[in-house]
């Protein structure tokens, strides 16, 4: 009766960890799902809001909002408020949730904007999730941006050193991330995948009047010097220059989508 008892308590506490790791692996591949949209404020004077928001480089961009701010402002001869709010190591679909369960992000979303600067997708494409997951979550960030009359400004993935990001890893990292190629049918270096799923959903969902992309080559033009002379020394974050130069694109790109709406 004893060995029955330990038996039957080995097989539900197996049953448990198992279920557990299901759910944890269902969810960590599972793309986001629209959520009821909430309201930001609309102002009607001639300031120009952008909001930055996104991932360690939205995070990281902080210390370098006022370099767009005066490059509009030289054009367009009206004020430019830039504000940026970032998550490190989040996913295309953990930032858009972070827009509803994140307090700060929200507040900051919630004073308004005429444009969002969106670097989703790197974190995705280093964790080889799927083009699915991408697509649907970047989606997401789009709608709810429209929904509210803001213009998505989506960087594209970069050109970061992905293949060294990958041999960093941790031995358990490196097997998850073998798992999701496997799954996923992700070659190591997915970045042009990732890409091309951004096209595809543009001009699937009609958004080509609608959403900017920067894309990677108008700044991020020679791999290997941009590595050196771009990047951090991890290859994988924005330096000041790095920043200088990818935010000379994104003040362009606003002053054309302002000068031809």
């Amino acid at each position: 009766m004893k060995y029955k008892c330990l038996l039957l308590i080995f097989v539900i506490a197996s049953c448990f960890i198992c279920v557990n790791i299901y759910k944890k692996f269902f969810s960590y591949y599972t793309p986001a799902k629209e959520r009821p949209q909430y309201k930001t404020s609309q102002h009607y004077d001639d300031t120009i809001r952008i909001a930055y928001i996104g991932d360690s480089w939205a995070q990281g961009h902080n210390n370098h909002n006022c370099l767009i701010e005066q490059k509009i402002e030289e054009v367009m001869r009206c004020p430019v408020r830039v504000s940026s709010y970032g998550i490190g190591s989040l996913t295309s679909k953990e930032i858009y949730h972070a827009l509803f369960e994140v307090e700060g992000l929200r507040h900051f979303m919630e004073k308004g904007y005429n444009y969002c600067v969106i670097s989703a997708g790197i974190n995705d494409s280093s964790k080889k999730l799927s083009k699915s997951y991408y697509k649907k979550s970047i989606n997401c960030l789009i709608r709810f941006m429209l929904y509210n009359h803001i213009r998505p400004i989506i960087i594209e993935i970069p050109d970061y050193d992905i293949l060294d990001v990958y041999d960093k890893e941790c031995k358990y990292d490196k097997i998850i991330r073998n798992l999701s190629m496997i799954i996923n049918a992700m070659p190591t270096d997915c970045k042009q995948e990732y890409r091309n799923t951004l096209d595809d959903l543009i001009k699937e969902k009609g958004y080509q009047e609608k959403v900017s992309i920067i894309r990677y080559k108008s700044w991020n033009k020679n791999y290997h010097s941009d590595l050196n002379s771009l990047y951090l020394e991890d290859h994988l974050h924005l330096n000041e220059k790095g920043y200088t130069v990818l935010d000379s694109v994104i003040a362009k790109e606003i002053i054309d989508c302002f000068s031809n709406p």
